[in-house]
């Protein structure tokens, strides 16, 4: 997938919310470094190290993690799991990434979920829980799994996970109304961005989003077309409060959007 067809797939909210997220980042970490030389005796002016020290704490935080798949996940390769690697090395490809990136199985206690992130100045790496992988390999419906795979590659291949993309939306997540208002806002516009390049690679994975919802042992016996009804019905207050303050689109809204290939409601 070319650089120009992941700009046309990208939720038209995203780079908008971002610019807006970055400046206000840059004015947050221009203050904190000029006010201390301004007024040396009455703060300190040990806070202009406040960029350095932000670096260093997300490379520490990306460290950490990593570190914990390295130590207490399995490591996906051409013998562990194979036809899922498989499925990751294609999709790969097909992103046109310069490699993959590794890939960790752990077990989160029932939880169904995965993401992408980078070990800061290394590489990308993906991190699958291990019930969504039991999905493909107890059911056979490795379309679900696959689509979930294209998603989490999409957020790299999007920018999602580098050091400079996370430092410029990083002092919002510490402003309470901006991270409730602002900062989330951008986090769902990311995942309907990821949705749609997901969508893109793998049309025939349009029921992998069930899985979060219904669980692995009972989403196919979901009737979807019945759930698409629902998507269509009017969200009333409560739905739409519960979307505003989330990271994630409310699950009715991204199966609405992949369904009818829209960007998809932010607020």
């Amino acid at each position: 997938m070319l650089d120009s067809e992941v700009r046309n797939l990208r939720h038209p909210a995203e780079i908008p919310l971002f610019v807006i997220c970055l400046l206000i980042s840059l004015f947050i970490y221009v203050t904190l470094m000029t006010v201390p030389l301004l007024y040396p005796e009455e703060l300190g002016t040990e806070y202009i190290m406040v960029v350095p020290a932000a670096i260093a704490f997300l490379s520490f935080v990306s460290g950490q993690t990593y570190g914990g798949m390295m130590a207490n996940a399995i490591k996906l390769s051409e013998k562990q799991f194979p036809e899922l690697y498989e499925i990751i090395k294609r999709l790969s490809y097909e992103l046109n990434f310069k490699e993959v990136p590794d890939v960790f199985l752990i077990q989160e206690g029932g939880l169904i979920n995965a993401f992408a992130t980078r070990l800061y100045f290394r590489k990308n790496y993906v991190v699958f829980y291990a019930d969504i992988v039991e999905v493909a390999y107890r059911e056979g419906d490795f379309d679900s799994l696959e689509f979930i795979v294209a998603h989490e590659l999409a957020h790299i291949k999007a920018g999602h996970v580098t050091l400079l993309y996370n430092l410029a939306i990083f002092p919002i997540a510490f402003v309470p109304v901006l991270k409730n208002f602002l900062w989330t806002a951008l986090s769902r516009a990311r995942e309907y961005t990821s949705d749609r390049i997901a969508i893109r690679l793998v049309p025939s994975g349009e029921k992998g989003l069930i899985v979060l919802s219904a669980g692995e042992h009972l989403y196919k016996v979901v009737d979807y077309d019945e759930y698409l009804e629902a998507t269509i019905s009017p969200e009333g207050f409560w739905v739409w409060s519960t979307n505003l303050f989330s990271t994630h689109p409310t699950l009715l809204r991204r199966i609405r959007a992949i369904n009818e290939d829209r960007p998809g409601k932010i607020f």
